[in-house]
């Protein structure tokens, strides 16, 4: 895997729902891991992160700068 680009920044978080920006938080005070999205081109930035709950899902779609979405995780709530 290729060297990580640089970083914006910031990652903006979404309640997909209402489509309102819930936390904007500097990259400082997110785990490395969740930085950055590998991809067959590489590592990508996260800047923008949609979560969408229905139920006892709740669906996290992570974004690269040029609007790609990178993965989604589906989370469940314990029982």
């Amino acid at each position: 895997m290729s060297q990580a680009p640089k970083h914006p920044g910031t990652i903006v978080y979404i309640d997909g729902t209402t489509q309102t920006e819930t936390e904007r938080v500097d990259i400082s005070e997110v785990p490395e891991p969740l930085r950055y999205a590998p991809t067959k081109k590489g590592l990508v930035p996260v800047v923008k992160v949609v979560a969408y709950t229905e139920g006892n899902y709740r669906t996290l779609r992570e974004y690269g700068p040029d609007g790609e979405l990178l993965r989604s995780t589906v989370q469940t709530a314990s029982p």
